[in-house]
């Protein structure tokens, strides 16, 4: 298999493991079980230059796919990716000195530290609390992950897309708008005024045909609240088991939750407008919905699903239903978080 040709479908194994994770219950709303890692252990023969190729792709792949590409998701799943990977690479250079076990740990350990490090730049001091949690279940997953690793074999060819999978409408405005919408949403200060633009974001989402799924926001609420009352700040409203409930730091959290429900809403709407039929990425997504078909049409575990849809049996992409709204929607949406914007300044 062609260097290339290995960093895609190492790229699209790592989508296919973050499909997975969906299936499994997560104790934090960014916490993945660490399933993704598992192409990164099979990538740690490559050289340098082709294994963080693989770890920006993966990094972009899994926030393109799971609709958080323009959300602080993404940054966070940037920093934890490129982290743990060169952390495991590293490590993986020692040859017979360290098992693939021990690396996986190491990976897991710095992937979780890296999370809660980008999340208290947002959330505050207070989400610290969580990394013991958080150690407690990515170690034991990672030999898990280990385990798998040790036992997947890599194809010796892939599949070549047809010649009419290249192409795809100009992305100019929808960047331009998701730019102009998520920077926008950024800024709201006024929670009456966040509210106001979940509401909107929600309905864009709805209006390019992604589903909306409300657990993810009711989830990422409570955690973001309970972080920010981690560290007490300004007026005590109530106790809870003597812990003191203080206005300003719920006011601060509840904010910033509606700020990143904003983010998510408005990422899976902007994601079905953006097309990447080309390049690394672009092959990327090829052989990840050839996989994806399979890993759907598969019966029986989930080993046996993840094991089947390897084996690359689909060798023809039918045709995806995505709906392509109008230019004027994609600008309107701009228009509608510019003027919050003007309000956020005005009257509050």
């Amino acid at each position: 298999m062609q260097s290339r040709d290995k960093i895609a479908y190492l790229g699209a194994l790592s989508l296919l493991m973050s499909l997975a994770e969906l299936f499994v219950p997560r104790p934090l709303p960014f916490f993945r079980l660490g399933l993704a890692n598992i192409p990164l252990l099979l990538g740690l023969t490559m050289d340098v230059g082709p294994y963080m190729a693989l770890l920006l792709v993966k990094a972009i792949g899994n926030s393109y796919v799971s609709g958080t590409i323009f959300s602080p998701f993404a940054l966070m799943s940037l920093a934890q990716t490129f982290a743990s990977g060169m952390a495991m690479y590293g490590a993986g250079r020692l040859g017979e000195r360290i098992s693939i076990y021990s690396v996986s740990l190491l990976g897991a350990a710095v992937s979780s530290a890296v999370q809660i490090a980008v999340a208290a730049l947002y959330a505050g001091r207070g989400v610290t609390a969580f990394l013991p949690l958080m150690l407690a279940v990515a170690l034991p997953s990672s030999l898990l992950v280990a385990y798998i690793a040790k036992r997947i074999r890599l194809p010796e060819a892939l599949p070549e897309e047809d010649g009419n999978s290249a192409g795809g409408r100009r992305n100019t405005i929808p960047i331009a708008a998701m730019a102009i919408t998520v920077g926008s949403s950024l800024m709201l200060d006024s929670i009456p005024l966040l509210l106001a633009a979940l509401m909107a974001s929600l309905c864009f989402q709805r209006a390019t045909g992604r589903r909306i799924r409300l657990m993810p926001h009711i989830w990422t609420m409570a955690f973001m609240v309970l972080s920010s009352l981690m560290t007490p700040e300004g007026r005590v409203l109530s106790t809870v088991l003597s812990f003191p409930i203080t206005e300003n730091a719920l006011i601060s959290g509840v904010a910033k939750a509606l700020r990143l429900s904003c983010t998510m809403a408005l990422s899976q709407g902007f994601s079905t407008q953006l097309t990447i039929s080309s390049g690394l990425i672009g092959r990327t997504l090829y052989l990840f919905s050839l996989i994806e078909i399979s890993f759907r049409s598969a019966s029986g575990s989930l080993k046996e699903r993840i094991l089947s849809s390897l084996e690359l049996k689909v060798h023809n992409k039918p045709p995806k239903q995505q709906i392509n709204i109008t230019n004027f929607t994609l600008i309107a949406i701009s228009f509608v978080f510019l003027l919050l914007i003007f309000l956020d300044i005005l009257i509050f």
